[in-house]
């Protein structure tokens, strides 16, 4: 008789506690009644065709629900779901991603490619035209012109102008027109003889006012020849000052300019480049 009371006793308690772990766990199963309802908590223990014993949530007593009652039984179904696992790594995965490899060094010898030396009293960059682009702001057609800094004097660097691609050179001087390396190879020397942005520019305004007056004088001295004297001077006065102003900036423009000169000084004569003339559309003088 004492066996089983003990063993009587032993099972309370353990039932007891796990009840007592199971309301502290929360409500994970759920089971379905034939009735259309439904009782949440922790399934203690599931017989079919005898009974199910759960734990409703907030309870610390077993409630038996007779299995004729039950239409299902669902465990873990509130249950958390678990952190995806990351799978196995694929081929690579982890790597570093390869490096990009330098661009090869131009090769001496080739037509167009040259180390080229800058000899320049003042500060010159070396730039390569990238490319042009064409746009539109505010209803005007735009050019717009890519440079790529090459270097910068002495420079004393290979460039690679095999391409025919264009040239050019900026620095506290009006930039003279784009060359090339096409018809050059081995050491080549540039000599820049800067010009002068200020006379660049007093020219470009006698030019314009010296044009300006020269046709009014045109146009006013005729009309003056049948009215008055004094209206004839005038215009006569107007063609002759248009006329020197006019002359005046032709010649500033054209002795203020940036001048260039290339020499090779090895593999042969002097070799010249070529060089375009200065487009005033975009800025050049």
């Amino acid at each position: 008789m004492r066996p089983r009371l003990l063993a009587a006793t032993f099972a309370a308690l353990s039932l007891f506690f796990a009840a007592g772990a199971f309301a502290q766990e929360g409500g994970q199963d759920e089971v379905s009644l034939k009735n259309g309802g439904a009782i949440r908590g922790t399934v203690v223990s599931s017989e079919p065709g005898t009974s199910v014993k759960i734990i409703e949530m907030g309870q610390k007593a077993v409630r038996v629900i007779p299995w004729a009652q039950v239409s299902d039984v669902e465990r873990g179904k509130y249950a958390p779901k678990g952190a995806a696992q990351p799978g196995p790594a694929g081929p690579g995965y982890g790597m570093a991603p390869p490096r990009a490899l330098p661009a090869p060094e131009p090769q001496m010898g080739q037509p167009g490619v040259v180390r080229l030396h800058v000899d320049s009293p003042v500060p010159t960059q070396v730039v390569e035209h990238a490319g042009t682009t064409v746009g539109m702001a505010a209803g005007y057609g735009v050019v717009f012109t890519q440079l790529r800094p090459v270097c910068v004097a002495p420079c004393d660097r290979v460039i690679d102008g095999s391409r025919g691609q264009g040239f050019a050179i900026t620095g506290p001087f009006p930039t003279p027109g784009m060359f090339n390396f096409a018809n050059m190879t081995g050491d080549v020397t540039l000599f820049v003889k800067p010009g002068s942005i200020g006379g660049r520019w007093g020219g470009l305004m006698l030019t314009i006012l010296g044009g300006s007056t020269l046709l009014t004088g045109a146009i006013l001295l005729p009309l003056a020849l049948e009215r008055s004297t004094s209206m004839r001077n005038a215009g006569i006065g107007m063609l002759a000052g248009g006329g020197v102003a006019l002359v005046g900036g032709i010649v500033l423009l054209a002795t203020t300019g940036t001048k260039i000169r290339f020499e090779q000084q090895a593999g042969g004569p002097v070799a010249r480049a070529g060089q375009a003339k200065p487009r005033y559309w975009l800025g050049e003088f």
